[in-house]
């Protein structure tokens, strides 16, 4: 695809919506027929890039290696982003990062490479062999909470009723 080529709105929608959340709706607009690479490019390194900023700023507890682990994902994610010469390449990088991401965040990536296959069941996916994940909340986190859910109910049913 070219720069010069016209991408329906349907095209890749559910990753325009998620980075209007994170960043704005102008973003929503800048790729809503967007089919520049350098422009997509541009939004998924500064979504992993605010990720590991994230990070730093909201994870209190955890040691050093976490965080060097987190980087060193992220730093490889925007690597392979930089490096893509399509839409498949930015996304598989994209996507491969996040994935990471996520495991590394529940406690590490597994690593099951070299087994005939994994298994999909209870038990054998406990993550929590060099630390364990603590999710805690304080009374104001927990106010906010409970606005915020009060607003979502509010606009459901605007009514009351």
């Amino acid at each position: 695809m070219t720069t010069s080529d016209f991408m329906p709105i349907e095209r890749f929608y559910a990753l325009k919506s998620t980075f209007e959340r994170i960043w704005g709706k102008d973003t929503y607009l800048d790729l809503k027929h967007c089919s520049d690479l350098k422009v997509w490019k541009k939004y998924c390194e500064r979504t992993l890039r605010v990720t590991e900023m994230a990070a730093a700023e909201t994870v209190r507890i955890a040691d050093d290696e976490w965080h060097k682990g987190l980087s060193e994902i992220i730093q490889h994610g925007i690597s392979g982003v930089k490096a893509a010469k399509s839409f498949d390449d930015l996304f598989q990088y994209f996507a491969a990062a996040y994935t990471e991401i996520s495991f590394h965040q529940m406690g590490f990536m597994p690593s099951v490479h070299l087994a005939t296959r994994s298994q999909l069941r209870k038990g054998t996916w406990c993550l929590d062999r060099y630390r364990s994940v603590q999710y805690v909340q304080n009374a104001d986190q927990k106010a906010h909470l409970a606005q915020r859910l009060q607003g979502r109910k509010n606009q459901a049913d605007p009514d009351g009723a």
